[in-house]
Order: structure tokens, then C-alpha cells, then sequence
């Protein structure tokens, strides 16, 4: 049976050998597109399914990929997207444990693949970095299975409370190895230098592409699970949320560089959507992870993208560097505010939904305390956004800068998250009618 998996899989080794060629980046796009018409369809082994869910939420992370090709003209890192994109379906189809750490493992080490394309003494250190945090994501992750295993779970089927210790632990011990790739204080040490650090399309994907796609795949396993033990994984996962995003936006506050900003308000939109996690027993806990998750691909790649092109082409990495910007190049500025006001949640903007419906279950659950101190944070965040558009467009810039203008792939590239931005910040059925179906 053809899928979007197959499609992506074969395609990532057909890449290879189109290395060096002109036919490399159209050959990418063409099998992204084919996948995106596919992402319905499952991988046909044991272990995978796509739920409607599932099935909305490939389609836009493939779109994302496409535009993330569209901006990209290393060969290499390329055909290291169409691995990651294969990985990235395998794990959101994936309903079972073991199932669940072959493809988790998958995302992790193409990764790492991913941000070892080294130029400079920066993107080694956030690799290695990155690289650190793996393996102990990986030692957690073997270790949680074996407890599972001891308590008498079974890998081959879904993720169960059976009441045994050793399989009650053994889940704990797996859901804190996914922390790690979401960034939950207090695993979040590598991931401020290694987002700053390393290539920032790298980071694009690293941020917006697979933190999303752990996060799906995360709540459509564990979500049964944590409702079994509510009375355990609430206060829990409650405080690690609330720590989380309040110490990512103050962090975020006190930083000069733009992206040692976003990777602490990442770091900080990784607490919200473990909110979702929080108030499982709400019926729209669903729908406000899969919306938050939908939201913040669009946008955190769009940002994250565009100071790619900020750093590569005019050097420009920290505050006073953007100062003036909209001045020299007002595509570019317009596209990252538009972006940076989507992440602090403006009306008519995904980020705004993503974060309405969040909240709004989690006062559904009874939670209504925890929704405010998210609202507060929220509220905190638009502070460093707004100074950021406040260098772009009321500042003037110290040194003059000769801009260039944007090639018509890389303008189109951000029409698309623009556009992905805008839509799921109006149209919301899509997201509503899919949210149910974890």
C-alpha cells in the first residue's frame, strides 16, 4: 500500500543521489506534495494508525516541510528533511510502545544528524550539546521501558495502567525522556544554546517541526494513561507547566540576541502545551493541543527562518542589529512581526486560538487558577515580542545595512506559514472537527 511514509521514506534515499544537482530541491517538493495528498493513509504495519487528528496534523507539518524546501538550498540538510519527515509521520502513526520508541528514537537521531553539519565553534558547541541530551533522553527512555516491562506491560499494545509499581514508574520515567525533547524544566538546559547555536533553519526544524510532532504523538499515547492516574500526573504536571512557562518568558526578558529569545519562548510555549497534558480529563484538551501544536509549527519555523536569513545574509543576530530593519526590507519585517504576533497570542492569528482553546480546557478541568497564571504569562510574553517590533519598525538602524532583495522562494516559502498563520487564525472547524479523534 502507498503511503506518505513510503513515499517520504523512498524519496529520502532516491535524495542521495541527487546531491549536487538542480533536480534535487523540485524532486523534494514533488514528494512533500505527493505525501500531503497520502498523509491520510497509514504505514500498514502493526503498530501504526492515523486518526483524523493525526491525518490534519501530517498534512500541515508536510505543507511546513515545503516551505521549510523552498527556503533551504543546502543539499544536505534537504534530504536530512525528508528523513526527518519520514520519521515524523512513522511517529505520529505510531499506537503502540514499541512502536513509539522505534520512531521516537528515529526523530531523535536525524536530529541530531541534522545540527552536526558544523561551520563554526558555535553550531559544535549546540550540537554537542544536543547530542548530550539525546542520550540521556535515549538511557531514560530504554530505562522506562524496561521498568514497563517488569511491571508486566506489554510493548506491542497501547499504553495502559495495569496498577503494578514497576509499570506506573517505568511510564513516568518514559514521559519525562519525551520532556526532554518538549523542553520541560527541568529538562530544558540544552535547549536555549542549542536553538541560538546552531544554523537557525536547523533550528527551525528542530523548534517547529519536531518539537510538534513529539508533542501529538506524546498526548495521543499518554493521554489515556495520565487520565487513569489523574489524582498522580495533575499536581505533577501542573507544576512542571507552570515552571516551565514562567521561567522561559522571564528568561526571554533578559536575553540581547533575537534567537536566544525565541528559544526561550519556546522553551516557555512548551509549557502551554503541556497544560493540555494537565487537563486530560476535559473533552477539549484534545483539540487545545492539537490547535496549540498546529499554531506554534507555522509559527516558530516562520521566525526561526527568517533570522536565517537575517544572520546569513547581513550578519544580524542580536537587538540592536534589527534596529531599522523595516526600513531596508519591509517583507521581511512584516513577515517576522505578523509571526511574533501570533506567539504572543493577537486576535485573528493562530497563536491567539491555539492558546483560547488551551486555556479554556484547562479551566474545564477545574483548573481555573493555572489558567490564569498562563494568561499572566501570556500577557508577560508580549512584552519581549512587542520589543523586538518595536526595533524593527521605531528604531533607526546605527550602521547602514544594503539589503538585497528576497528571492521569490524564500518570499513564497513565508507566504505559506503567513498563510497557514492566518487561516487556522480564523477558520477553526478543520481543527475542532479533527481534536476529538486522538
Amino acid at each position: 500500500m502507498i503511503s506518505a511514509f513510503s513515499i517520504l521514506f523512498a524519496a529520502a534515499l532516491l535524495s542521495l543521489l541527487l546531491h549536487r544537482t538542480k533536480f534535487l530541491q523540485p524532486f523534494a517538493l514533488l514528494a512533500l506534495l505527493g505525501s500531503v495528498l497520502l498523509s491520510g493513509s497509514s504505514i500498514g504495519l502493526c503498530g501504526f494508525a492515523a486518526s483524523p487528528a493525526v491525518t490534519l496534523f501530517t498534512a500541515v507539518m508536510l505543507i511546513v516541510l515545503i516551505a521549510f524546501v523552498l527556503h533551504e538550498k543546502n543539499d544536505t540538510t534537504i534530504t536530512q528533511s525528508l528523513f526527518l519527515a519520514a520519521a515524523s509521520v512513522a511517529l505520529l502513526q505510531s499506537r503502540t510502545m514499541l512502536a513509539f520508541i522505534i520512531s521516537f528514537e528515529s526523530v531523535s537521531l536525524i536530529s541530531i544528524v541534522l545540527v552536526s553539519h558544523i561551520t563554526t565553534k558555535a553550531e559544535a558547541e549546540g550540537a554537542v550539546k544536543m547530542f548530550i541530551a539525546g542520550a540521556i533522553a535515549t538511557g531514560m527512555l530504554l530505562l522506562g521501558a524496561a521498568f514497563y516491562l517488569m511491571g508486566g506491560g506489554v510493548l506491542d499494545e497501547k499504553i495502559a495502567a495495569n496498577g503494578n509499581l514497576f509499570s506506573l514508574v517505568g511510564v513516568f520515567v518514559i514521559l519525562f525522556a519525551v520532556f526532554y525533547k518538549l523542553t520541560i524544566v527541568p529538562m530544558h538546559g540544552w535547549a536555549a544554546d542549542t536553538y541560538a547555536l546552531v544554523r537557525h533553519s536547523h533550528a527551525a526544524l528542530l523548534t517547529g517541526v519536531a518539537k510538534t510532532v513529539v508533542a501529538v504523538t506524546a498526548f495521543s499515547l499518554f493521554a489515556p494513561f495520565l487520565a487513569q492516574t489523574i489524582e498522580l500526573s495533575v499536581p505533577l504536571l501542573v507544576t512542571l507547566a507552570v515552571v516551565t512557562m514562567t521561567l522561559g518568558n522571564f528568561m526571554a526578558l533578559y536575553q540581547k540576541k533575537i534567537a536566544r529569545i525565541l528559544a526561550y519562548s519556546s522553551i516557555a510555549q512548551a509549557g502551554y502545551m503541556l497544560l493540555a497534558f494537565a487537563a486530560v480529563k476535559s473533552g477539549y484538551a484534545s483539540t487545545g493541543l492539537l490547535y496549540m501544536a498546529i499554531a506554534y509549527i507555522f509559527m516558530q519555523t516562520a521566525v526561526f527562518l527568517v533570522l536565517d536569513t537575517l544572520r546569513r545574509k547581513y550578519g544580524m543576530q542580536t537587538l540592536e542589529d534589527l534596529k531599522g530593519l523595516s526600513k531596508g526590507n519591509s517583507l521581511l519585517a512584516f513577515f517576522f512581526t505578523v509571526q511574533l504576533f501570533s506567539l504572543a497570542g493577537i486576535p485573528l492569528l493562530a497563536g491567539f486560538l491555539g492558546k483560547a482553546v488551551l486555556f479554556y480546557a484547562v479551566v474545564d478541568a477545574g483548573l481555573w487558577y493555572i489558567a490564569l497564571i498562563a494568561l499572566l504569562n501570556s500577557a508577560l510574553s508580549v512584552g519581549y515580542y512587542a520589543w523586538i517590533v518595536k526595533h524593527l519598525y521605531f528604531d533607526d538602524a546605527k550602521e547602514s545595512v544594503a539589503f538585497e532583495p528576497e528571492s521569490r522562494l524564500r518570499v513564497i516559502s513565508q507566504l505559506i506559514l503567513l498563510g497557514g498563520t492566518l487561516y487556522f487564525g480564523i477558520f477553526a472547524s478543520l481543527v475542532f472537527a479533527a481534536g476529538k479523534s486522538f
